[in-house]
């Protein structure tokens, strides 16, 4: 692996520095906020890595103590082996004709080409570099993405940034003609866009002034004041940028999409009912509105909890959780001391599938016979722009036996 340094515009914060020149500069000295779900992220990759570099199955490691303490578990496994199976099988189908795979794991990447950073690099998690029967060569740049907010891999910044070092550090070898851009996020499935090494060319001379200026802004912090036309607000963008509850972008589009500010206080005055036909407008802003509200409580929350004075707020006790035995084999032993029948000390309940298809994964004639057993209810519908790749559901509409609006009055 390289030892070059990590890049300030960084391939995994692309959405946020190409919508928002000022986003580097902003997050300058802001907490860093909950830190569970992008450790448990990190050891997912560690655990994955190892299985694809030694051949293994997450399974194996069970009981191993990953960097940020996490413990391999039928749990933790399960999504990383899902992982490591599409990756293997990905490299099997190309074998199947007649290609050469070469396998690059937790590899850091050229990126100072497009952030202008001496010696920047990024690191991507999976490349295949294929070379085909014919001579030419193609690249899957490969990202595990193990959270549910969906990724998708079409025209992703982060992977056309991978993509672009990749090409850079083994495109004197390999004559690469196709690009493959792979999202591998278990809990939402697999998303795949291939594009060509000169559309990825284009896209990093694109990207290039934009790093450059939001890196430059960056190292101006405390010298001049952030100008207005240099915030971008935008739902990727926001969604993990630490300024969020102190941004005033931010806070002007929530207060132009409700059409209100949170200063104006008073009676409403006489005002239409909002149309219908113009709730998807509001619709497609609910996310950022959404993320705000949560970086607002976050925020405030860790301030509190730091001991600082946020004037109209305090923190109060939550609800008391769920009673518990301080200790089991002590209660136990006294249940029995009372002489307590086992059905009123235990309680016995058939396992889930999903443990039981886990147990069963080594013998296929009996996992064929239990899966004949399952049913999985449909997900419950919900809303979503016209632009989303789902397909719609077909509702028919509800007679309500009134012929017209007045009839309910």
């Amino acid at each position: 692996m390289s030892d070059r340094p990590h890049a300030l515009a960084s391939p995994s914060k692309a959405e946020m520095w190409l919508a928002c020149a000022n986003s580097l500069a902003a997050n300058i000295g802001q907490p860093e906020g909950d830190r569970k779900a992008p450790d448990l992220g990190t050891d997912k990759h560690e655990l994955m890595t190892l299985c694809l570099e030694f051949g293994k199955n997450a399974m194996s490691y069970e009981g191993h103590v990953l960097k940020f303490g996490h413990t391999v578990n039928k749990e933790l496994a399960h999504d990383v082996q899902t992982v490591v199976d599409n990756v293997r099988e990905r490299m099997s189908a190309y074998v199947l004709r007649g290609c050469t795979v070469a396998l690059e794991l937790d590899q850091a990447v050229p990126i100072d080409h497009i952030t202008g950073e001496a010696e920047a690099t990024g690191t991507l998690d999976v490349a295949l570099i294929v070379s085909w029967p014919d001579g030419h060569a193609s690249i899957d740049v490969i990202d595990a993405k193990f959270g549910y907010s969906e990724v998708l891999a079409e025209e992703n910044p982060q992977l056309l940034m991978y993509a672009s070092g990749a090409l850079e550090m083994f495109g004197l070898v390999e004559n690469f003609t196709e690009v493959n851009l792979v999202i591998e996020q278990p809990l939402r499935g697999t998303t795949e866009w291939s594009t060509t090494p000169e559309d990825v060319k284009f896209w990093s001379e694109w990207a290039a002034p934009r790093a450059e200026k939001a890196i430059l802004i960056h190292n101006m912090a405390g010298e001049r004041a952030l100008k207005t036309e240099d915030f971008g607000v935008s739902e990727k963008g926001c969604m993990w940028c630490k300024a969020k509850a102190v941004c005033p972008a931010l806070l002007q589009r929530v207060e132009e999409t409700i059409e209100a500010t949170f200063e104006v206080e008073g009676p409403l005055a006489d005002a239409e009912l909002l149309p219908v036909d113009e709730l998807a407008s509001k619709f497609e802003k609910l996310e950022i509105i959404e993320d705000w509200i949560k970086g607002i409580r976050a925020r405030a929350e860790l301030e509190l909890l730091a001991g600082k004075q946020i004037p109209g707020l305090k923190l109060v006790a939550g609800k008391k959780g769920n009673r518990a035995w301080a200790s089991d084999d002590e209660a136990e032993a006294m249940m029995k001391k009372f002489k307590m029948k086992q059905d009123q000390m235990y309680s016995f309940k058939l396992l889930g599938p999903k443990p039981i298809l886990e147990a069963l994964a080594d013998q296929p004639r009996r996992l064929k016979q239990i899966e004949s057993l399952i049913v999985q209810p449909a997900g419950k519908p919900h809303v979503a722009l016209d632009s989303d790749k789902r397909p719609a559901l077909e509702i028919k509409p509800v007679e309500d036996g009134f012929d017209t609006v007045e009839d309910l009055c």
